[in-house]
């Protein structure tokens, strides 16, 4: 993937449901994309290999805890 198939995806999933991209949605993709560059920078200087690294299991505790909520 990409760089500009990556931002595409996050600005679509940041606008969800909606099919009309807005300045606003464009901005938290933005945000969204500083925040994980900045997490992976973080891992480095720590030591950890980013090949190690799997955010699956925080993507699918967040996503049930959002379904339990409704």
């Amino acid at each position: 993937m990409t760089y500009d198939e990556l931002y595409e995806h996050v600005v679509k999933y940041v606008a969800m449901p909606q099919d009309t991209l807005t300045a606003h949605d464009h901005r938290r993709a933005c945000l969204i994309l500083g925040a994980v560059m900045e997490f992976i920078l973080d891992c480095q200087d720590a030591g950890i290999d980013l090949n190690k690294i799997t955010i699956h299991e925080l993507i699918n505790l967040k996503l049930n805890e959002l379904e339990a909520q409704q």
